[in-house]
């Protein structure tokens, strides 16, 4: 097996509190939130201060970028707010009546946000109308899985992951996790799942377990893929970030403080981008880490 070689290629500074979310942009962008409000536009091509685009009221959990160039921004507030990333304007308000906003997907033509209490909020995309509300259980929605046929795995706080169809049916349901499941990955007809309870579990196309372990020593907040689909990368509590083969979930790499520069504190969140197939990687200590994995 051949030796996994990490390189920090640079930190990035200057939010005011924890970063929440992180969302690709077109080639070398991408965006960051957090506590502090802030929704900051950033190039891995030229590492530089970044550039706020919009300065929101409250934390921000959720960034989804459509296929217009907007930004779509979960304000725990006032709902979901429309940032048209070229000239930093605000183009749309969709309010959702004070709700916590944890998660936004594009699903075919219409967007899926979720909320606290189990809520589950369908905008339709064009209009930015509600056509729907979904409600499945009385725990918080934490993450959302496009599958194929617009099928749609949903994490929940209650450790359940749910599967909707294109006419918002639940069509399945099973326990994944002991407590809240914080994300979910699809790597063709196999889903990832990674929750509160530490573990990496690893789901055939029926949604039975093909393998699982226990991947950090707290909760684990995010998983994301490799662009070539080789590698995934996890997110913790424990302040790490690791590496692991997809395919057998062997570990490969931990990045941490002492050995590699990381994180002081919790990582909350993580993008694999297909730009130079940089990971980014965001934290409770305000700072996001550039990584090179080769």
């Amino acid at each position: 097996m051949s030796t996994l070689q990490i390189e920090r290629i640079d930190t990035f500074s200057g939010h005011r509190g924890p970063v929440y979310a992180l969302e690709k942009g077109l080639e070398s962008l991408f965006y960051s939130a957090g506590s502090d409000g802030w929704v900051v536009q950033w190039n891995l091509a030229k590492p530089d201060l970044g550039k706020v685009i919009a300065q929101i009221d409250g934390s921000v959990y959720a960034l989804k970028l459509d296929s217009e160039g907007i930004l779509w921004v979960g304000q725990n507030h006032e709902g979901i707010q429309g940032i048209q990333v070229a000239d930093q304007t605000k183009v749309f308000s969709i309010p959702t009546k004070g709700l916590s906003i944890f998660s936004i997907a594009f699903v075919g033509s219409s967007a899926w946000i979720g909320h606290n209490e189990g809520l589950i909020t369908v905008v339709d995309t064009a209009t930015k109308s509600i056509i729907k509300h979904i409600k499945a259980s009385d725990k918080s929605v934490r993450c959302f899985c496009v599958l194929a046929d617009d099928q749609v795995a949903v994490g929940y706080s209650d450790g359940f992951i749910r599967i909707f169809d294109s006419s918002f049916q639940l069509v399945k349901a099973f326990q994944a996790h002991e407590s809240s499941v914080f994300s979910l990955q699809s790597r063709g007809e196999e889903l990832y799942s990674v929750g509160k309870d530490a573990r990496i579990k690893h789901w055939h196309a029926d949604f039975s377990l093909l393998n699982e372990v226990i991947g950090h020593i707290y909760a684990i907040h995010d998983l994301q893929i490799s662009p070539d689909g080789k590698w995934i990368a996890t997110a913790s509590m424990d302040k790490t970030v690791k590496i692991w083969d997809a395919e057998g979930l062997k570990l490969r790499k931990v990045l941490d403080a002492s050995r590699h520069g990381g994180h002081k504190n919790s990582v909350n969140k993580l993008i694999w981008s297909s730009f130079d197939d940089l990971l980014v990687s965001a934290s409770d200590d305000k700072n996001l880490s550039i990584w090179k994995i080769l």
